[in-house]
């Protein structure tokens, strides 16, 4: 168990953001709107929320290196 929490160290946020954008993309896909709905729809929140999110997680993960460095 404590492997698999050392694997996902670090990782957790972009997981959670990579689902995010599936769920989005694919209720744009398999749903009945079309673009125009689905830039009005909620799910269009829900993708950006989660590239945010990811790029978030990245913006500090490289700041935590830079100072990792600097030391």
């Amino acid at each position: 168990m404590l492997q698999f929490r050392e694997k996902l160290k670090g990782k957790k946020a972009y997981i959670v953001s990579v689902l995010m954008v599936l769920v989005a993309l694919v209720n744009l896909i398999t749903g009945d709107m079309g673009l125009v709905e689905f830039v009005a729809s909620p799910h269009l929140q829900l993708l950006l929320e989660g590239l945010g999110l990811g790029a978030a997680r990245a913006a500090v993960a490289s700041l935590s290196d830079s100072k990792k460095e600097a030391l």
